[in-house]
């Protein structure tokens, strides 16, 4: 068994490098070869007999890459017809078999119709792991398969059995699919979701411009309010290449600021004198922070890591993490300026930039989802002026909203560990006893 392990092991990180070497540059520009596609068939068998579990990370990791075009047209149209007599088996046999789902996912990449059918079922089968049914949702949405948006709707309908973690990874999976239900899944549950994946919401539905339309229909028609968009959402609309949609996010804001605006210094001032004269309560405001700051930052363990990790940063004095909530265009590290994507197909994609090569462009998107995209999907590239995190917070939250969030975030360690200590420059009495 020991032996059988190791040997599996081996086959196993032989088979994942010739993967990746398929993915690293696109077929137009270095075509597979034949022997290459023949070494991996034959490891994948290989492996397929000798480790399960090593055989489901390599089908998984296949299938990904073909589901992210990193394994492009040409060089699956080399490997289907070598895969499939080796799937074959698992795929008309039980579902028992314990690479059922992975073959199927793998198969579903080729819009295999029995796989598409289990990767429909899955998505819908509350009894499965969570991580299988964002996997099936991941592949139908790269195949724009039509089961996707009624089996979102089901999920996100009030009552149904499924975590807010499932929902917001399903949100995050369904942006790969271009489904005009999907949009209008999305706007029908909104006013349902958790305020934290309200957020999610509203970013799945500014990546694709007909989503985009709906999105502002809705905000005309007094269904869903216009603060559901901050200002660096605004901009990011009004240069869309889609003049209908444009004309529409000119007709509700009119002009937007595509830089920092000088003018925050005077709202550094209008809320330092707020907060200073205020009471907050942690708790509350860690509430607050979960829902506005959580969806890009990380403190005590809490929120996505998008933006920079604040435990230990940016929090020097309250000053500064006045000025870092207030003013955050004042300064922008440049590993923090964030990128816009257009891709070829339309879907528009804003997060902080992991990897520019020939081969991908990997974006951190706002709520922790890392997205990759194929070099020949990109379009375009542009850099933003304005920091990823909006200005106008305080438009978003109340004044005592506002007051709470603060008080959760001058603590140097969580509320339920109190006693803890205040950062330097605290307004005495803005933590509530």
């Amino acid at each position: 068994m020991c032996c059988c392990r190791l040997r599996g092991g081996s086959l196993a990180a032989g088979l994942v490098l010739l993967v990746l070497s398929l993915s690293q540059v696109p077929a137009r520009e270095n075509p597979p070869d034949n022997s290459q596609v023949d070494s991996l068939v034959s490891l994948l068998e290989l492996v397929i007999e000798a480790d399960a579990d090593s055989a489901r990370q390599c089908l998984e990791l296949l299938a990904q890459k073909i589901q992210a075009r990193q394994i492009d047209d040409q060089q699956l149209q080399r490997l289907r017809p070598r895969l499939e007599p080796v799937l074959r088996n698992i795929l008309n046999g039980q579902a028992d078999h314990p690479l059922f789902f992975e073959s199927h996912l793998l198969a579903a990449s080729w819009k295999h119709s029995a796989s598409l059918r289990q990767m429909a079922d899955t998505l819908g089968d509350p009894r499965q792991p969570e991580s299988r049914r964002v996997r099936a949702a991941t592949a139908l949405a790269a195949l724009a398969d039509p089961r996707l948006a009624p089996a979102l709707d089901q999920i996100l309908s009030p009552g149904q059995q499924s975590s807010s973690s499932l929902r917001a990874a399903l949100l995050a999976a369904a942006g790969s699919g271009d489904d005009p239900r999907i949009a209008q899944v999305v706007l029908a549950r909104y006013e349902q979701l958790e305020a934290e994946l309200q957020p999610k919401a509203i970013e799945l539905l500014l990546q694709r411009t007909a989503w985009s339309r709906q999105l502002l229909e809705a905000i005309g028609q007094g269904k869903l309010p216009a603060e559901v968009l901050h200002q660096n959402q605004v901009a990011r609309l009004l240069a869309s290449r889609d003049q209908q949609l444009v004309a529409l996010v000119r007709a509700k804001w009119g002009t937007v600021r595509t830089e920092r605006n000088p003018q925050r210094e005077a709202v550094l001032t209008q809320m330092r004198e707020l907060l200073s004269q205020a009471q907050g309560d942690p708790l509350r405001g860690q509430a607050v922070f979960d829902r506005v700051c959580g969806q890009c930052h990380r403190i005590h363990g809490r929120g996505q890591q998008v933006g920079p990790e604040i435990t230990s940063n940016g929090r020097g004095s309250f000053e500064q993490l006045l000025s870092n909530v207030f003013d955050p265009s004042l300064v922008i590290g440049s590993a923090y300026q964030a990128r816009t994507v257009i891709t070829a197909d339309g879907r528009v994609l804003t997060g902080l930039l992991v990897e520019d090569s020939p081969q991908r462009v990997v974006l951190n998107l706002q709520g922790g989802k890392q997205e990759t995209i194929a070099r020949d999907d990109v379009d375009e590239v542009a850099v933003s002026q304005l920091s990823l995190m909006p200005e106008g917070v305080e438009q978003q939250l109340k004044p005592d909203e506002l007051a709470d969030l603060f008080a959760y975030l001058v603590l140097e360690r969580p509320p339920d560990q109190r006693p803890a200590r205040l950062i330097p420059g605290t307004p005495v009495g803005l933590v509530a006893p």
